[in-house]
């Protein structure tokens, strides 16, 4: 079995050595690159889920001050409603 130069095939199998140092060096880098993107998208996500949140407490604030309002209002007017129909009831029942 004859290998040949000693030089040669030493240096051949230094840049297969080195060929895969690069790729394993690629990879990570892939990697890093791949969690770091995955981070951003769940703090996109995180985010748009949390203004959406924030949008709809606002929405619900908005909608029970609107109610609120609309409730104030009735009530006054169920108050009148009722003088009303207490000052009929004494002008019907105070005896003349």
């Amino acid at each position: 079995m004859l290998i040949g130069d000693y030089k040669e095939f030493k240096q051949g199998q230094l840049n297969k050595v080195e060929r895969c140092k690069k790729e394993a060096e690629r990879i990570k880098k892939g990697v890093y690159q791949m969690h770091v993107m995955v981070e951003n998208e769940c703090t996109e996500t995180l985010d748009k889920e949390q203004q959406q949140a924030q949008e709809k407490v606002e929405r619900t604030d908005k909608d029970v001050q609107d109610n609120e309002k609309k409730q104030k209002t009735y009530k006054t007017d169920l108050n009148g409603e009722m003088e009303k129909m207490l000052a009929a009831a004494n002008r019907c029942f105070i005896p003349k």
